[in-house]
């Protein structure tokens, strides 16, 4: 309402005249912002130029090693906790049981076999034997060639089979999907 106002006081002229004016400072603005931001510097020239040293990494390389302690509290329990940890067979070979001698005479009845299924192995690159994944009776077990599970000795391991021993008695299980 005041422009209309203004327009009619004012003549067409006059005022075109007055925004062309104002239109030219804006533009003549926004052109220095631009120019001064892309140009170059009075000030950047007159200073010198400080050449960047670059530090070698591997020059001051320490190594920052620690020692883990172990826990004996358990931190969710509040117990603390027991060795549960067995050793692990260092030797691969069998070792023959001592032979029992019973004064009852032998049944000839074999004992079923255990529910089995083989899930598969891993080899270590450092590693000469393989690691095995073995479910018997819904429990799984991690075991090595020519250990033994239980009455059960594994023979031999491949990628889609084991061998297993059990009393003179060898069974083959493949690999489950």
């Amino acid at each position: 309402m005041v422009l209309i106002i203004i327009f009619r006081l004012v003549n067409k002229k006059i005022l075109n005249s007055v925004l062309i004016f104002f239109m030219l400072i804006i533009w003549a603005i926004v052109f220095n912002k631009i120019f001064n931001f892309f140009g170059n510097n009075i000030e950047e020239d007159s200073m010198s130029v400080n050449p960047i040293t670059i530090v070698d990494p591997r020059m001051n390389f320490s190594k920052d090693t620690f020692n883990l302690r172990k826990i004996e509290r358990d931190p969710f329990l509040g117990k603390y906790m027991t060795s549960r940890a067995k050793k692990r067979k260092t030797n691969t070979k069998l070792v023959p049981r001592p032979k029992k001698t019973n004064s009852a005479p032998k049944n000839n009845i074999k004992k079923p076999w255990p529910k089995l299924s083989y899930h598969g192995f891993v080899k270590g690159v450092k590693s000469t034997s393989e690691l095995i994944l073995i479910r018997m009776n819904n429990k799984f077990y991690k075991i090595r060639e020519g250990e033994m599970l239980e009455d059960i000795s594994v023979k031999k391991i491949y990628r889609d089979s084991i061998i297993i021993k059990r009393s003179k008695e060898n069974k083959t299980v493949l690999k489950s999907k």
